[in-house]
């Protein structure tokens, strides 16, 4: 593989794309095939149809030696030095576009700035050292939020968040917005290729950084709620399927629905450490989130005995109102019958 990657050559044809195996290959190496999935389940072959979209929409000439480079520490300089000099006829604009891609492609972050982006000062931006300094920098930040009292029950999952704390989920291609609150925090960003996640064998990402996203995923949609058919919920199935919809043309990572189930401690907020903030954040706007529709007062049982007390209102509300609408009805045809008496 690695006398493959030295020397390949310029692609012509933006279509001559090598298979998706051998950019996982490449870059992150060949899964093991006793090694288990984040579920528990054995490796027999990962959907990866979801990130084969994304990496065709990302190709661009020499990715996979650059990509390599990247794995292996070399410096962005000298990364842009070699370019140079394989290529003379190459500008240094275009070696560092090429660099930021293959970077991009490697790690599904949003390194560097795309022509005609339609945000362009929401991107990372890498100038010098490599990548997996740059990476580990940016990710190894310590939790800074309080988190004694933020419990994360069974409960807390994609779907509540979304039908009970009426937060819009869309989901993203950049790692880096993970579990991000956007648009006044009305929008939760979800990371879904759970796939690409699975595949990180060698990876530059800090230790545990994988791993504890997969957990996150594996909160917000467990599988035995998303990806079971036997013991699931059908509501929060449909829910999902009509959520990767609505994210056409783009083609969601169904492995999303299947990274597993986490247990009760598993659960803790101290357990997670690089999301740890983001959680916080996004449990307390579900948690000051009030109910404003029926669908949101029905559904929402975290205040068994405030739901109690709302729904023997309504019913109380609608007997009132039953009688009323009798009564009312009785005396007008009191007053009918008085004024036409029958013979």
């Amino acid at each position: 593989m690695l006398a493959f990657l030295q020397n390949q050559r310029v692609v012509q044809d933006p279509f001559d794309l090598p298979r998706v195996d051998e950019v996982i290959n490449a870059f992150w190496g060949r899964p093991s095939s006793e090694r288990r999935l984040f579920n528990g389940q054995q490796n027999q072959g990962l959907d990866m149809s979801a990130y084969a979209e994304y990496f065709r929409g990302q190709w661009i000439d020499d990715i996979l030696q650059i990509g390599r480079f990247l794995v292996l520490g070399h410096h962005r300089d000298a990364i842009v030095s070699q370019l140079s000099r394989t290529n003379p006829s190459v500008t240094k604009r275009a070696c560092e576009s090429s660099i930021d891609l293959a970077a991009r492609l490697l790690l599904m972050l949003k390194i560097g700035v795309v022509r005609h982006q339609a945000n362009p000062c929401h991107y990372l931006k890498w100038e010098k050292g490599n990548l997996k300094d740059f990476v580990r920098e940016r990710f190894n930040k310590p939790p800074v939020l309080d988190c004694h009292h933020v419990r994360l029950p069974k409960s807390f999952d994609a779907w509540s968040i979304s039908v009970i704390g009426g937060l819009r989920l869309e989901f993203t291609d950049n790692l880096a917005d993970h579990l991000l609150l956007i648009d006044d925090d009305t929008t939760v960003l979800v990371f879904h290729h759970a796939s690409f996640l699975e595949c990180q064998v060698n990876t530059i990402y800090p230790d545990g950084l994988v791993n504890e996203t997969l957990r996150t995923l594996a909160l917000l949609f467990p599988q035995s709620e998303f990806g079971s058919s036997v013991r699931g919920s059908s509501n929060k199935r449909k829910w999902l399927q009509k959520l990767r919809l609505a994210s056409s043309p783009c083609l969601i990572d169904p492995q999303v629905a299947f990274c597993g189930n986490l247990r009760a401690e598993e659960r803790q907020i101290e357990q997670f450490t690089f999301w740890r903030d983001r959680l916080i954040i996004l449990k307390q706007i579900y948690d000051d989130a009030a109910p404003r529709t029926m669908r949101q007062w029905w559904h929402d049982r975290r205040n068994g005995e405030r739901w109690f007390t709302f729904w023997v209102a309504v019913l109380v509300l609608m007997i009132t109102i039953t009688l009323g609408l009798v009564q009312c009805i009785e005396s007008a045809l009191q007053v009918y019958k008085a004024y036409y008496p029958t013979i």
